[in-house]
């Protein structure tokens, strides 16, 4: 018995890696809150019969699951539904692809979705110094607090984690917090923050409120400024010397009208070769 698994074993990693490896997604996303269910969704391009999806959990394979091969499309997908899901669902997941007559020959592993459970601890809140509407190119910062003694804390927007987290620091208040700088290219949506400890990193707090941002415009560049204020600068020119035109004209025509009541009899004051 013994023998036989090991040969197994050989055989297994002799012939893993030969086809393609599938894609695997998780839906609707890799954040899953307690007590909930995701589907990840193995499918490839080449017609498999089987799909296997296997679970790691601090390196180490956790367990793996297997079904049979849908075909659609051209290509083949299996839908491997978890949950309700508890803090023993998170981890790594990869799935490979394979053939009823070739059991032992498995594809290359698909690239790993990390599933993280939300919802074990009080969510933490998360605020930002600008408001909802940015403009393109613009930065900005949000922070991510609460009084629970949190390890990390992580980002999402819409459902999707932002890459890996940053160390809580603790502030003068007792609180902790994380600064996430986002920018120049920040995308429109619900941003969260969550907390996690390090002992289980796979494990996260409720998510906090979220924080919507709309991005508009474009930034001014250095350049477009120049040309801005140059342009602004020809406009106040041109209407200071309008003004001092009029004002000129007000004063002779002013004098004029004095110069006739003073002299009853006064010249007639001529402005047309002015005005040419």
């Amino acid at each position: 018995s013994s023998l036989l698994i090991l040969i197994r074993f050989i055989q297994f990693f002799l012939f893993l890696g030969i086809y393609k490896k599938p894609f695997l997604l998780a839906l609707p996303t890799p954040l899953v809150n307690l007590g909930e269910k995701v589907t990840l969704e193995c499918r490839s391009e080449i017609m498999f019969d089987t799909f296997i999806l296997t679970s790691h959990k601090t390196g180490t394979i956790k367990g793996s699951f297997k079904l049979s091969a849908e075909h659609c499309h051209g290509g083949s997908q299996a839908n491997f539904s978890i949950g309700p899901v508890t803090s023993d669902d998170a981890g790594t997941y990869t799935c490979y692809g394979s053939f009823n007559h070739s059991p032992y020959e498995w594809s290359e592993s698909s690239d790993p979705i990390d599933i993280k459970i939300t919802g074990l601890y009080k969510k933490p809140s998360l605020s930002a110094l600008l408001g909802p509407v940015l403009i393109s190119g613009e930065n900005v910062t949000l922070s991510c607090i609460s009084d629970h003694q949190f390890d990390m804390f992580h980002l999402s927007i819409e459902g999707v984690p932002l890459g890996q987290g940053l160390p809580a620091m603790q502030s003068h208040n007792g609180t902790f917090k994380a600064k996430f700088l986002l920018g120049p290219v920040i995308q429109t949506g619900n941003y969260r923050c969550y907390g996690s400890f390090s002992n289980s990193s796979h494990v996260w707090s409720s998510p906090s409120d979220p924080w919507y941002f709309s991005v508009t415009g474009k930034k001014a560049s250095h350049r477009d400024l120049i040309f801005y204020n140059h342009g602004l600068l020809y406009i106040l020119i041109r209407l200071s010397f309008y003004m001092m035109v009029f004002l000129l004209i007000f004063l002779i025509h002013s004098w004029c009208h004095a110069k006739r009541n003073v002299h009853q009899e006064g010249s007639e004051c001529h402005l047309s070769s002015m005005r040419n």
